[in-house]
């Protein structure tokens, strides 16, 4: 299987799906000691403006993960995942059961900071944990691929950015 980045586009940081994005994110770490603040190194976001975050998507472009920071332009989305990237090899995983729900979501941590969370839900813990190895694995690739210089997954060299599906 092989995975694209792609940027998710929010009209505005006060948008309800920018707001429900971000409130996964701060539920993960309030429930979770020893995995820092999702906002560590983020200015916060002037609530009309539009922001941008970041998926990870399977070739037909099912979601697979999310990134937990929302950033205010592409740029500084793309300034964060080459810094994600170079980091791949640090990933942690962790399984975030919810009690109530009798299900279980995964999420991603490098040097003590929120990463990348699943994008939904499994009714085994093994399950979770299967799906967060496989959003390691791509992301490690993906790390690998922009390293060497080329388009991900046509290995030539790339047009324009090599993170980021078009």
């Amino acid at each position: 299987m092989s995975a694209r980045l792609l940027y998710a586009h929010f009209p505005a940081a006060s948008h309800r799906s920018a707001l429900e994005w971000m409130r996964v994110v701060a539920e993960i770490a309030s429930g979770h000691p020893g995995v820092g603040p999702f906002a560590s190194g983020q200015e916060p976001l002037p609530a009309l403006e539009p922001a941008v975050a970041w998926r990870l998507v399977s070739e037909n472009r099912r979601e697979i993960a999310r990134g937990c920071r929302v950033f205010t332009d592409e740029g500084a989305a793309r300034i964060d995942l080459a810094q994600l990237l170079r980091a791949a090899s640090t990933f942690e995983i962790h399984t975030s059961p919810a009690p109530r729900l009798r299900s279980t979501g995964w999420f991603v941590s490098a040097r003590g900071s929120l990463v990348m969370m699943g994008a939904r839900r499994y009714e085994k813990r093994s399950a979770a944990e299967s799906a967060a190895a496989l959003a390691v694995r791509l992301m490690q690739e993906l790390a690998a691929t922009a390293s060497r210089g080329t388009d991900l997954g046509r290995g030539r060299p790339a047009p324009v950015d090599p993170l980021i599906l078009q």
